[in-house]
């Protein structure tokens, strides 16, 4: 491998950790503008360990309202370590530790729920220096504390859940791989 190869690699891995980064900061900020920008137009989601819903291919802006709408009650905040990425061209493939906290005031005090795991995440090169997810998986070995924090009544993620788990989405995940 050539000098300039090898530097060409370690710009792809850093533009393509930094972009995992700023999934976690806006994910932590409640910036749900640039956590879409995260991602390509349409992607593979697959949260079955969290939600127990199978794998999904939808348009990302539905991915980001649920996002909003089961963590903005809560106070977040998102470490990644161990990341491993493997650049092939315009794709990465990137597995990575995460350590996910939440809080939320409740009558009684604080209740806090936290998830240890990884993810396993696809990048697409959109243009130059610029990554974007287009499948996600979610996953934790463990998790303490109470996730019932999470109200599952709650209207609006209700409403977001009625548009990511529908039938269609999860057709789309086993025709359109990714990964």
């Amino acid at each position: 491998m050539t000098d300039a190869a090898k530097l060409a690699t370690i710009w792809d891995e850093r533009n393509i950790r930094n972009a995992m980064l700023q999934f976690g900061a806006t994910l932590d900020s409640g910036d749900w503008a640039a956590h879409r920008a995260c991602f390509m137009d349409v992607a593979n989601i697959d949260f079955e360990r969290l939600t127990g819903q199978k794998e999904i291919r939808l348009n990302t802006d539905l991915w980001v309202a649920f996002a909003d709408a089961i963590l903005s009650p809560v106070r977040r905040h998102h470490t990644y370590s161990n990341f491993r990425i493997d650049v092939q061209g315009d794709r990465a493939f990137v597995r990575l530790k995460h350590t996910s906290r939440h809080w939320k005031l409740s009558d009684s005090g604080g209740v806090e729920y936290n998830q240890y795991g990884s993810y396993d995440v696809w990048f697409r090169r959109v243009a130059t220096d610029v990554w974007k997810i287009e499948y996600l998986k979610h996953d934790f070995t463990w998790s303490n504390g109470n996730n019932a924090m999470f109200d599952m009544r709650e209207p609006k993620l209700i409403e977001a859940m009625a548009k990511v788990f529908v039938p269609e989405h999860f057709a789309a995940a086993v025709s359109n791989p990714v990964g």
